[in-house]
């Protein structure tokens, strides 16, 4: 059995629903996730939790990339 594991990032402008789903509609299109939740902070420090494969990690540079 594969270990999953659980990378989070402080993600910053991500307020409302709508901003989520495009989140998570950018990451799941550069591969390799298993589950991406949201935790959303009006006019705060929001955070991304993405499941992975323990062997995966996640390049915060790409995720960046994705995210612009």
């Amino acid at each position: 059995m594969q270990e999953i594991q659980n990378t989070t990032f402080v993600i910053i402008g991500m307020d409302t629903a709508e901003d989520a789903r495009i989140v998570k509609d950018r990451l799941y299109h550069m591969g390799g996730l298993g589950g991406v939740a949201t935790e959303i902070v009006p006019g705060g420090p929001s955070r991304i939790h993405i499941k992975h494969k323990a062997e995966i990690t996640q390049d915060r540079a790409l995720i960046e990339e994705v995210l612009r």
